[in-house]
């Protein structure tokens, strides 16, 4: 589990306190007993092989993904293994992915995924991440005889622990499947706490649709963790990450061994990710749902949907998540849209439209409007710009959320612009995934047609990890090469994005 230093500042007295508040719910709360004796022994087994191994990327890791390939090969899975490079102190280094491919009879890929990398030489890794490692291989066992309409993907990623590398390397060099993956499931610490936790963004809330209902787990929108999910949202391929309650109390120090998991725990996200792969890979309706819309004159997107689904907007290389027909209109120029609706079965429709939109005069309320009556929390003050430069984001993922009017005015709206681009109906703390570069965000209160309250701000979005880690190997410590610090790390809050679902967490920005 990826963690970004600034984030274990703002969580750790919070997460210290967990194991008292998880060992008290456990007094009354029944975890779900395994299959069988064969599923817990088989999940000891793997977890307490690979805690054995040295797992730091370019550090010896080799025995381990060689015993990972051997596990897919024996259930007869077509097993790659595929090298990359990373950098240490000790100088270039290798590893690499181990990939487990179950052909389907039809289109379409279903991946699951877990790295299999730790923090340190000193870090068993037994819940980060042998455990997610034990129920991949654990599902792709329970699947191996089984006909299934879409190919699974198994892949053990490298990398992890040093800027998701394993993750960046594979979609870089598998770009051509982007298209045809259906959904990735992350699995990434599930076997300690008493709860699982299945978190994605609103723009993919229909694979929370797939999972079976348990009452180990809880379906969240958002995701207060870095993992190898994020690697998927960035490339706009729906996700979503599993991971325990248990927090950072354990992960990334010596203690995390495996005497101190809940093994019923991991075996409950066994018997849930199967029931899932099953569901997106055993799909009897393949027919994408169809998408029809133009952009009018005025810049403003329309289309319809021939069936239930959800459907987002991905414009000018920037996907703006979950929004309806007439909710957007672009600015004057020459605009990319793209129109993606999902149904219950993952099949996508989409509909490409290239915009010209002429000059019609509207301009964005910066114009005229002097900042006051709302704001945007997380921005830098102009002093502060004038001390420490341009405000950069080091993940893609921003959320528009802003302070005031008072959600209970029936009389005042909040619209949203991005780069000029005009969301109507704003709601606080929606999550967009960003084209790296350059952006403006305004926000404008408006009651009877006027505006009664603004704010901007401009930041830079770069890709994830957009500068490689360098992690020291020597002498026996892992510890990761600072970067120049950035006195005010932006550390913008993922606030409600939607209905009766809380977003649960920080989308950090790593220090620059």
């Amino acid at each position: 589990m990826a963690a970004d230093s600034s984030s274990s500042q703002l969580f750790g007295p919070l997460i210290a306190g967990i194991p008292i508040i998880a060992a008290l719910l456990l007094l009354g709360t029944t975890i779900p007993t395994p299959a069988c004796a064969e599923d817990m022994n088989s999940l000891t087994e793997i977890i307490g092989v690979l805690t054995d191994y040295q797992r730091v990327p370019g550090f010896d890791d080799g025995p381990a993904a060689d015993y990972i390939a051997g596990r897919l090969e024996e259930d007869g899975y077509d097993v790659q293994q595929e090298v990359f490079a990373v950098e240490t102190d000790a100088g270039p280094a290798t590893t690499q992915n181990v990939i487990g491919i179950k052909k389907g009879s039809g289109p379409g890929i279903v991946v699951v995924c877990a790295h299999y990398d730790v923090y340190g030489p000193d870090c068993p890794g037994a819940d980060d991440n042998a455990a997610g490692v034990a129920v991949m291989l654990e599902v792709a066992r329970a699947l191996r005889t089984e006909s299934l309409d879409r190919s699974v993907y198994f892949i053990a990623f490298s990398g992890e622990e040093v800027g998701l590398q394993g993750s960046a390397d594979w979609l870089d060099r598998h770009a051509d499947l982007a298209g045809d993956i259906i959904a990735a499931v992350n699995l990434d610490c599930v076997a300690r706490g008493d709860e699982l936790h299945v978190d994605t963004l609103p723009q993919y809330s229909w694979i929370l649709d797939t999972v079976p209902e348990s009452p180990a787990i809880n379906h969240l929108i958002g995701s207060s963790l870095g993992g190898d999910h994020w690697r998927f949202w960035e490339h706009h391929i729906p996700a979503a990450l599993i991971t325990d309650n248990s927090g950072y109390t354990l992960r990334h120090t010596p203690d995390d061994t495996p005497e101190t998991l809940n093994l019923s725990l991991a075996a409950s996200c066994t018997e849930a990710v199967t029931g899932m792969v099953r569901t997106l890979a055993a799909a009897d309706d393949t027919t994408p749902p169809a998408v029809e819309g133009s952009v009018e004159e005025d810049g403003t997107i329309r289309y319809a949907v021939s069936e239930p689904a959800v459907t987002h907007l991905i414009v000018d290389g920037t996907d703006f998540g979950a929004l309806t027909s007439g909710q957007v209109t672009l600015p004057p120029g020459q605009h990319s849209v793209r129109v993606i609706a999902y149904d219950a079965a993952g099949n996508r429709g989409v509909l490409d439209l290239e915009a010209d939109v002429p000059g019609t005069g509207r301009d964005t309320p910066g114009s005229d409007h002097q900042p006051g009556g709302i704001s945007i929390p997380w921005k830098r003050t102009e002093e502060d710009r004038e001390k420490y430069g341009m405000q950069h984001y080091g993940t893609p993922f921003v959320s528009l959320s802003y302070d005031g009017p008072r959600e209970e005015d029936p009389e005042t709206r909040v619209d949203g612009y991005v780069d000029g681009i005009w969301i109507t109906g704003l709601e606080g703390g929606h999550t967009i995934i960003h084209a790296s570069g350059l952006h403006r965000y305004e926000v404008a209160a408006v009651a009877g047609g006027d505006v009664v309250g603004y704010d901007e701000t401009t930041y830079l979005v770069r890709r994830l990890y957009d500068d490689p880690m360098r992690y020291y190997i020597q002498n026996s410590a892992v510890r990761e090469a600072q970067a120049p610090e950035d006195p005010l790390p932006l550390v913008p809050v993922a606030c409600t994005v939607a209905a009766s679902l809380l977003a649960v967490g920080y989308l950090i920005s790593r220090r620059r």
